[in-house]
């Protein structure tokens, strides 16, 4: 309690000693004047003076230490309040600053507590928790993803992996140490490809999609598999013995994901009647047309990045919040030299394999520099996907830096987008190279949110201003819970980071409406608009 007052205390200690000398004042102007009566009644007015002055001040402390009395009642009476919410019982004798310390505490841990929680809800329905991976729910979604999306390469395979274990005893045991193995290897499978999906589709069963993936690649990818599963060192203690099947369907796009599973499951029947860690697959006719070899992806790039045969559209990301748009996607198509126009999901795997990802970063970097400073007082900033082999790339690096500083590019007017299954993977040498990144300007956006599953610890160091979903978690959101569980855990984990959640894929009016409901800052799809050949003034659509 004095610690309330010690204000007042100074306040006293100040104010005293003036009025005492104005009444030695008063005496001393009395006896100087030896008890004239002016003097006398000068000393008199300044000791009436001095006295009303000494009695205001001590009625104001007196005042206003009742009311400080008052206020601290209050506090305390409020303080039992929160500590009795929070389950914080302290002992009212103690200092105020020591309970509050302990309040401090408790809230702190609350609040890590919360964090957890929201990313238990945002993966509780896709996640296979003694695995860590997704679950079938999980998979079939990004499936039914890649069998639709125009966006998307528009063929590739599913492998089913389905474990045999000889034991009787200790199965259970044994049984998940050999998935988490075989998931182990898969993973590192998965790094030699741009898009891949790993799940648990049963007890036994696992199954591995990759995207791009055609012709006789399948078959020898499927055996790769066999060969590097049946030997892996979980299985080391039953040598010799049949323990796992393989089967595989490639897929087109248009195909049902319940077609695709039934043929991989059908494969996977006839694998199991070929023999111990057997591999078997159901091909199917490809599409010819631009099944090319890299000698021809190698030079078709080069000239198309000679003549410029690259193609930008727009796509806008609106806010359902102001109504206005709030930045651009900048997407990429090629036409080729016979006049096809080849989306970015088929050429782009191509440019990566033939070592032009960086140039063609570079090429797209600066056009849509050029289409941003037309008008760049009324234009929304334009967004542009940078590949990670080109961020890793010393000599894009000095591209870049050049230029910068010759104005070419103004980092104000672009943000750099970066998938997150890249940017998990690569994070320890992407973090210095994206830092670096914001502090020349640039904004920073993680795309393609949702096609693995994982807590997302890089927004914890990364300044990033948004991040996008992948179009497979808004597919049908509406009629999915789990999928509007991760997406509100997502919205509400990022809110106290700042970080804006964006729905990309949006095509159907209800997905909207869920979305708004769940706390999505903006969508982009062709629920809003097609990819456009300019860039939409900020302010124009209101």
């Amino acid at each position: 309690m004095p610690l309330l007052f010690s204000a007042q205390k100074q306040a006293l200690r100040l104010l005293l000693p003036v009025a005492v000398i104005l009444i030695l004042q008063a005496l001393a102007i009395a006896v100087l004047t030896k008890f004239s009566s002016n003097s006398i009644w000068i000393a008199l007015t300044l000791l009436v003076v001095a006295i009303g002055s000494f009695l205001f001040i001590a009625a104001f402390l007196r005042r206003q230490q009742s009311q400080n009395f008052s206020e601290m009642a209050q506090v305390d009476k409020y303080l039992l309040v929160l500590e009795k919410e929070l389950e914080c019982t302290s002992d009212s004798a103690k200092p105020l600053t020591e309970r509050l310390l302990q309040l401090h505490g408790k809230i702190t841990q609350l609040h890590k507590r919360d964090a957890e929680v929201r990313h238990l809800v945002r993966v509780q329905g896709l996640i296979d928790h003694e695995l860590a991976i997704g679950n079938r729910v999980f998979f079939e979604s990004k499936l039914q993803h890649y069998l639709g999306d125009t966006s998307e390469q528009d063929s590739g395979a599913v492998f089913i992996i389905q474990l045999s274990h000889p034991e009787v005893t200790y199965a259970g045991i044994k049984q998940l140490q050999r998935l988490r193995g075989c998931v182990d290897i898969l993973n590192a499978l998965a790094a030699d490809y741009t898009d891949t999906v790993l799940a648990r589709l049963s007890e036994n069963d696992l199954v591995f999609m990759v995207s791009g993936l055609t012709g006789r690649d399948i078959d020898k990818l499927g055996d790769r598999m066999a060969t590097l599963l049946s030997r892996a060192a979980c299985f080391a203690d039953c040598p010799d013995q049949d323990v796992l099947h393989i089967g595989y369907a490639p897929y087109q796009r248009g195909q049902s994901s319940y077609q695709i599973l039934s043929e991989a499951d059908m494969a996977l029947r006839t694998a199991q009647l070929h023999g111990p860690n057997a591999a078997h697959g159901f091909t199917q006719q490809q599409d010819k047309s631009l099944a090319k070899g890299s000698v021809w992806w190698r030079s078709e790039l080069n000239r198309a990045l000679q003549e410029q045969r690259f193609n930008l559209s727009f796509q806008p990301v609106f806010s359902w919040q102001d109504g206005d748009v709030l930045q651009h996607e900048v997407l990429i198509r090629l036409q080729t030299s016979d006049g096809q126009q080849v989306p970015a999901a088929i050429f782009l795997p191509m440019a990566y394999n033939c070592g032009l990802a960086g140039q063609l970063d570079q090429h797209v970097l600066l056009k849509a520099a050029r289409l941003c400073a037309v008008d760049s007082r009324h234009h929304t900033r334009c967004s542009v996907n940078i590949s990670v082999h080109a961020l890793l790339d010393p000599q894009w690096w000095q591209w870049l830096e050049q230029m910068l500083l010759s104005g070419q590019l103004d980092a104000q007017q672009l943000a750099l987008e970066v998938p997150e299954h890249h940017l998990l993977r690569h994070f320890k040498p992407l973090r210095p190279k994206l830092l670096k990144l914001h502090k020349a300007g640039f904004a920073l956006i993680v795309d393609q949110v949702g096609l693995v599953i994982d807590n997302g610890v890089y927004a914890d160091e990364l300044p990033l201003e948004s991040v996008k979903l992948h179009p497979s978690v808004v597919r049908n959101i509406d009629q999915h819970l789990e999928q509007q569980l991760f997406v509100r855990g997502l919205v509400a984990g990022y809110a106290s980071k700042s970080i804006r959640v964006i729905a990309t894929g949006v095509e159907l009016e209800t997905e909207w409406a869920t979305l708004q409901k769940l706390g999505i800052a903006g969508g982009q799809g062709f629920y809003f608009s097609q990819p456009l050949n300019q860039i939409i003034a900020q302010g124009q659509l209101q």
